[in-house]
């Protein structure tokens, strides 16, 4: 298997329930295993509500060709442009 993984997109948003807490232009999801296989997302802000992204269970969603992809968030760390979040496993 890979020992790292990096996917990277231009739009995104971290979701509470249907909500769009944040909304990102530019996105990269970075896995190595070395460092006990967490994902980690960073992120460019677009837009903020930060009453939503203050509530939890967040998820990060991305658009791809036939769906999305789904990442349930553990932490996050928002700042002004932008964002730290660590990832669980991907969502199927």
């Amino acid at each position: 298997m890979f020992d790292s993984l990096t996917i990277h997109g231009a739009a995104g948003a971290v979701m509470h329930g249907y909500y769009e807490a944040v909304v990102v232009t530019s996105w990269r999801i970075t896995r190595v295993k070395t460092e006990g296989g967490h994902w980690v997302l960073r992120a460019t802000i677009a837009r903020i509500d930060k009453a939503q992204a203050r509530r939890a269970p967040l998820l990060f969603t991305a658009p791809r060709p036939g769906g999305f992809w789904a990442w349930p968030i553990d932490a996050i760390d928002i700042g002004e442009t932008s964002l730290r979040a660590h990832l669980g496993p991907p969502e199927r």
